[in-house]
């Protein structure tokens, strides 16, 4: 992982912490099923991260961050 791509990872973390990644996930209008699909996960585990039970590693996070729009920084930085 890059130093960038950690810093989104971080970033991330926030986001889902603090509830506003279930907030950007929803303005999308994007569901939780869509989501976990999307990354490879399970719609209990995005669920668990969106109320800041557990934190996303790794690949599953950075692909959250690029549904998101926040991953555009470190394709560009790649």
């Amino acid at each position: 992982m890059t130093p960038e791509e950690l810093r989104i990872v971080g970033e991330l973390r926030k986001l889902a912490a603090s509830g506003a990644a279930r907030s950007a996930r929803k303005a999308q209008h994007i569901g939780l099923r869509e989501l976990a699909r999307t990354i490879g996960t399970s719609p209990s585990t995005v669920s668990r991260w969106e109320n800041g039970l557990t934190a996303p590693r790794g690949d599953a996070a950075l692909k959250w961050a690029h549904v998101l729009g926040m991953a555009s920084t470190a394709e560009r930085a790649a």
